[in-house]
């Protein structure tokens, strides 16, 4: 064997050497790693740079498919932590806490209040204001102590997640907080809205005339009414009007009329559909105040209602409702009151007062009198009544009387 071949033959056994060692790597798995040994492959590191940390992260599983309830917590901050775990945006995860607390503290004080709009009719009975009802000292504590509770949860909930100020509700008036809470929260709503849609009718730079701006205003109110009217029952929609009524309001505010609350809301009724057939005369522009012919339309419709409330009320009611509404028995009820006396003394003050007034009245509108013997006349009526008041009233009272309701005293000798 010459060299030549000798070198070719070893190459050759070489190169089947490195093969089949090859084709034996190829076969064999991967070995495991070892322990203490780390692999990195292909790593994007990202760092994101935030103003104030992240809330904590609330895990959220994707099977079984996510529902709301997940995030649901009695505790505001953990829900509010919650929809931000999640994403939601600062400003939407607000508002819906927002309206979560609004809605939560109106339906407890909605609670705590609710057997007071029972008392309507009750209160005017007792010849008390609506709004007194909410002063009783319980219950101001109670109502005092909700107020304190969710301005605490409010500011919590703004030093968690803070924003500008945001616009305060609108309420709706006391007398319609007997209606149901989607009502209630509907009239805000529609409330709200009309009162945005007057402004910007006061601020359109268009409308340049008042007379123009005041068509626009009253066809916002004639179609709020009746988008009001929408949301409201027959019998809601009565009770409303019925309760804002001025004579409802003359009602609750008689004194010393003794009713019970199914009266009371009656006799409003029945003032109410008098004065709607019977609207007061109206004074022409161009006549005087002291016009002869309104004079005598405002007497006729005197007339009229006397006529017709004392057929509902009698002749008892009707004195009853007269007297409950002339201020001066008001003040002479609180007198009495303070004396220790019935309302019937100040009762019989009152129509002592109205006989002398009535006496000294006509005496005025006496031609016969000449002036000196209108004078002395006068005089004698005013030396005639301090004596019967004076007896009537008392000498305990004499003096209160006097302080308190005697000016009109001075006025028999003008």
């Amino acid at each position: 064997m010459n060299l030549r071949g000798y070198i070719l033959g070893t190459m050759a056994a070489n190169l089947a050497l490195v093969a089949a060692l090859l084709w034996q790597g190829a076969q064999l798995p991967a070995p495991g790693l070892r322990g203490g040994v780390t692999v990195t492959t292909n790593v994007v590191t990202e760092v994101l740079v935030e103003a104030s940390p992240r809330p904590a992260v609330v895990s959220v599983p994707g099977s079984p498919p996510f529902r709301w309830e997940q995030l649901e917590s009695t505790n505001h901050l953990q829900f509010l932590t919650n929809l931000l775990a999640i994403g939601c945006p600062p400003e939407t995860a607000r508002d819906i806490l927002d309206a979560r607390v609004a809605d939560d503290f109106r339906a407890r004080l909605r609670e705590l209040t609710r057997p007071l709009q029972a008392r309507f009719w009750d209160a005017a009975a007792e010849n008390r204001e609506f709004k007194e009802l909410f002063e009783e000292p319980e219950l101001e504590t109670q109502i005092d102590a909700l107020k304190a509770e969710r301005k605490r949860v409010s500011a919590e909930v703004e030093g968690a997640a803070p924003r500008g100020a945001k616009p305060a509700e609108r309420a709706i008036e006391m007398e319609l907080r007997h209606l149901t809470a989607e009502k209630e929260a509907a009239f805000s709503e529609l409330a709200s809205r009309n009162l945005k849609e007057r402004q910007a009718v006061d601020r359109d730079p268009a409308i340049t005339s008042a007379a123009e701006k005041a068509a626009k205003r009253r066809e916002l109110f004639t179609r709020h009414q009746a988008e009001l009217r929408g949301l409201l029952t027959e019998a809601e929609w009565t009770e409303r009007e019925l309760r804002l009524s001025p004579q409802a309001n003359q009602v609750r505010h008689l004194r010393g009329f003794n009713a019970t609350p199914d009266e009371l809301r009656a006799l409003a009724q029945t003032l109410r559909e008098f004065d709607i057939a019977n609207p007061p005369p109206a004074r022409q522009p161009q006549r005087p105040a002291d016009d002869p012919d309104l004079r005598a339309k405002q007497a006729e419709r005197e007339a009229l209602r006397k006529a017709f409330l004392k057929g509902r009320l009698g002749e008892a009611g009707f004195a009853a409702v007269e007297r409950g509404s002339d201020p001066r028995f008001g003040t002479l009820l609180k007198l009495a009151r303070r004396l220790e006396q019935p309302s019937e003394t100040a009762a019989h003050w009152l129509a002592l007062q109205t006989a002398a007034q009535e006496q000294a009245r006509l005496t005025r509108e006496n031609a016969a009198l000449a002036g000196a013997a209108r004078a002395v006349a006068l005089l004698a009526i005013r030396a005639e009544t301090e004596r019967t008041l004076q007896a009537a009233v008392g000498p305990r009272g004499w003096g209160g009387y006097l302080r308190h309701a005697g000016d009109w005293l001075g006025q028999l000798t003008q």
